[in-house]
Parts: structure tokens; sequence; C-alpha cells
């Protein structure tokens, strides 16, 4: 007769000593990383082994989603203006005679406010108020470095903002043209 073993351990094993919160966490992001390629090559094996129909499907499925996602990126392009201070420029008016408005779009109050037309002209204020807050440009709030009034006869091709505070100097009109954000 034979003499029979057991796997029962005379004494208990001592508990493994803990590893480190970062050692732990690179080993399983390690098995992750692993895991994640073994299940991308058999998913890779599986669409090899497919047949031509299946494929076919497969690429009319990824183009389809890849126009989607293009067109929805199309479709809804960024909010608003982008300029460092959100200043937005609204003309309005006849063509031969525009009526130019700069408006505060931003969340915050803009401080000791100089807006400069055409180089030579300015209007200032105090303070431009935060989120839609606008000031209106006519010959009758523009001004020259001596004080004279701008002429009513007055052309509009550039404008400026300049603010102290948040700091910054946008172009929204150049030679004409709005200054795109």
């Amino acid at each position: 007769m034979q003499q029979v073993r057991s796997a029962a351990r005379t004494q208990p094993l001592e508990p493994a000593a803990k590893k480190a919160t970062s050692q732990r966490l690179k080993e399983g992001a390690a098995d992750t990383v692993l895991n994640s390629f073994s299940i991308l090559s058999e998913v890779v094996d599986d669409f090899k082994s497919s047949d031509r129909f299946f494929k076919y499907k497969a690429m009319v499925l990824t183009l389809w989603l890849l126009l989607s996602v293009g067109a929805f990126g199309v479709a809804c392009p960024s909010s608003g203006p982008s300029n460092e201070i959100n200043a937005v420029l609204v003309a309005a008016g006849e063509a031969s005679a525009p009526v130019y408005m700069v408006k505060n779009e931003s969340n915050e109050t803009w401080q000791d406010v100089e807006i400069i037309v055409n180089g030579k002209y300015r209007s200032t204020m105090s303070q431009l108020e935060a989120g839609g807050g606008n000031a209106t440009l006519s010959p009758a709030v523009l001004f020259d470095e001596a004080g004279h009034r701008a002429p009513n006869a007055l052309q509009i091709t550039d404008i400026v903002v300049k603010v102290r505070e948040p700091e910054a100097e946008v172009p929204l009109l150049r030679g004409g043209a709005i200054v795109p954000p």
C-alpha cells in the first residue's frame, strides 16, 4: 500500500510584503496595455479571416462615421469671438455710411478703454461692461490728440481697441474690412 501525502501546509505562508501604490499602479497599467494589445491583435486576426462582404460592410460603416464626424465639425464651428478680449465689431447702416459699434462679449468688464479710429481719432471711456456692453462710434464721440472733433464726413477704415484691464490691443477693422476673430 502506498502512503498518502497531504497538500496541506504544516504552517501557513507568511503574507507577501505590500508593494508601494505607485508600483502597483505601474504593474496594473502594464497589464492593461498588454491585454489591450492582445485583444486588438485578436480583432485584427478575426478581421483578416472574415469574408470579403464583411470587410465591405466595415469599410462603409467606417466611411459613414468619418463623414458624419467631419460634417458635424464643419456645421458646428467654434462659438463666438475668439480674440484676446472677446471684442466684437458690429457694422450697420448703409454701405456708403456705415455705423460701427464695439461690443464687449467677454465675462470681464474692460477698464480704461481707448478706441482708436484711423490711427488718429480716439474715443475713451473708463469702463465697458461685460456681457454685451457697447460703444457706438460716430464723429460726435471721436476726437484727435489736440481735442478737435472728427469731421462729419469721416470714412472709418481702421478700428483698434486698447484696454488696460485686461491688458490687450485688438484690431477690429483694417482697411475697411472687418478683421476675423
